[in-house]
């Protein structure tokens, strides 16, 4: 459940099924509550958290009605949508269908929700909060909200928390008790908050709602008096709109992650093209460049009616200084901003082998060679992550990855240890220094070595419990233990005959269930220049 402070004590805003079956309601204190069942889980309330989701269905939402408004989120713990369905439950074959499409589509989302359906919003909030199951409906018969309701708890009238409390303490707990009372001492002791939820409820009293502006994206969109066909027709109309939508996010300071550009021919059928930015963009040329590489595949039909350009994706992008005087007089002053051309040659290489392809290499704090480096987005901002406990520990037990001398990781590393054969060799070549092994074979090839450097012994990720404690399980085998980072490792720098230098390492514990000596103990993970 989740709670907030109100008036010195901290009160319930809102309690799962399994609290409620317990007999703790929201509105209650968390004293109260942890008196009657001392295990509950408490979670402090996120106003602006449950804002910003009710935020983010409304333009969902208006698939079933365009008059739309969200309940106030306050420190009373208030979250839902008011949905004025009227003249709109028809298309989906009454108000109990509509109801079912909407509780389908928000159970694939993961929200359990309660609908009620009244002629007055009060009403229709006492049902969905009072008389609606967890992930049911209640419908309230048009002109029937008095009897419907008349049973329901106080707490169904939107009452404040200090008028229920005063209320509670006159024996008034349902909402029949209220209305059997004269109006003149009820507004004399309480004022008009009680007579006012009374006929909303009952529909005495208008209440209106606001609703919420839909928020408009930014659309751009030229007609033609006659279908064009013709590409050169195509791009100046594009860069037309490029250079209106550009207009308008400039003065809202925002900047274009996201375009789409869609050709609407006259036999009603339509293509569309979706570009991406590494970074937020105000230029129409570049965009038009990432358009235009794309252009070719579109093919006009019988005619081009009308086209649209839509920015699905926004960020927010300050203006940038300009230099007062170009390097050469006859360019265009350019931006300064020395990112901002790599981010161009970013966007343009996407825009032909695909979004998300151009990635760069980025250290991670991990001594387990093959996890040490992963791939990023080109234009990913370098900060340092917030390691977890193990990453710091192996930090700590094994040093910096970065504190290794010059030449003791090989350039090329395989994407994983690959088994090499050990197999005895004659050799005339002086022994540098002792090797651990004669030669070995890989890939079809036999490799003699006059050279080697090492063990280094990397442990496992121990920790996180990668590794057997036994060393014997019959599941897991030395390569598997390698993949998983879990395996003892002893490395040794080796050159062969031919100068070739390898970086291999050996399995310096066998497994019992392989005591036939078949399961392989050298590997080969990289290739030194």
């Amino acid at each position: 459940m989740t709670t907030l402070p109100e008036a010195g004590a901290i009160r319930i805003v809102a309690a799962n099924a399994a609290a409620q079956s317990a007999g703790v309601n929201p509105g209650s204190s968390l004293t109260d509550a942890r008196a009657i069942s001392p295990s509950l889980k408490v979670v402090e309330a996120n106003i602006a958290a449950d804002r910003a989701c009710l935020d983010g269905m409304l333009t969902w939402t208006r698939r079933y009605t365009p008059w739309i408004a969200i309940e106030g989120v306050d420190e009373h713990g208030g979250a839902g949508l008011w949905l004025d369905v009227t003249g709109c439950a028809h298309l989906f074959g009454g108000e109990r269908a509509l109801i079912e499409d909407f509780e389908v589509r928000l159970n694939r989302f993961g929200f359990i929700s309660r609908f009620g359906v009244a002629d007055t919003p009060g009403a229709a909030w006492a049902a969905a909060h009072c008389l609606a199951s967890q992930g049911g409906a209640a419908i309230v018969p048009s002109g029937e909200q008095r009897p419907h309701l008349a049973r329901l708890p106080i707490t169904a009238l939107r009452l404040s928390a200090r008028t229920l409390e005063t209320l509670k303490r006159l024996g008034i707990s349902i909402i029949s008790d209220l209305l059997e009372l004269p109006r003149a001492p009820l507004t004399r002791r309480f004022g008009s908050e009680v007579c006012l939820r009374l006929d909303q409820l009952t529909g005495r009293v208008d209440e209106p709602l606001s609703p919420e502006a839909e928020r408009l994206p930014y659309v751009a969109r030229v007609n033609f008096a006659e279908p064009i066909g013709r590409t050169e027709d195509v791009e100046a109309a594009l860069l037309d709109l490029l250079q209106i939508l550009c207009t308008r996010l400039e003065k809202d300071r925002k900047g274009i992650r996201r375009l789409s550009f869609e050709l609407f021919r006259v036999d009603n059928t339509a293509d569309q093209i979706n570009v991406g930015t590494a970074k937020a963009v105000r230029r129409p040329e570049h965009l038009f460049r990432l358009f235009r590489e794309k252009l070719y595949r579109l093919d006009a039909g019988f005619g081009i009616e009308f086209l649209m350009l839509t920015v699905t994706d926004t960020d927010t992008m300050e203006s940038q200084q300009e230099r007062i005087q170009s390097l050469d007089d006859s360019e265009i002053p350019s931006v300064v901003n020395p990112g901002c051309d790599l981010a161009l040659l970013v966007d343009r290489l996407e825009a032909r082998i695909g979004h998300g392809r151009v990635v760069r290499p980025q250290r991670r704090a991990s001594h387990i060679p093959e996890r040490a480096v992963e791939l990023v987005p080109a234009l990913a901002l370098k900060t340092k992550k917030n390691l977890p406990g193990y990453a710091r520990e192996a930090t700590l037990l094994h040093g910096d990855i970065s504190s290794l001398r010059p030449g003791s990781r090989p350039i090329h590393l395989l994407p994983k240890p690959e088994p090499v054969k050990p197999i005895q060799v004659e050799s005339n070549a002086p022994l540098a220094r002792a090797v651990p092994l004669p030669g070995f074979s890989w890939r079809r090839q036999t490799y003699c070595l006059v050279a080697a450097e090492g063990p280094e012994r990397i442990a496992g990720t121990w920790w996180r419990g990668a590794l057997p404690p036994d060393r014997s399980g019959e599941e897991h085998s030395y390569f598997t233990l390698c993949e998983d980072g879990g395996a003892i490792r002893e490395y040794w720098r080796v050159e062969s005959e031919s100068g070739a230098r390898f970086w291999l390492f050996y399995m310096p514990f066998p497994l019992q269930c392989y005591n036939n000596g078949h399961e392989p103990r050298w590997f080969l993970h990289g290739l030194f220049a």
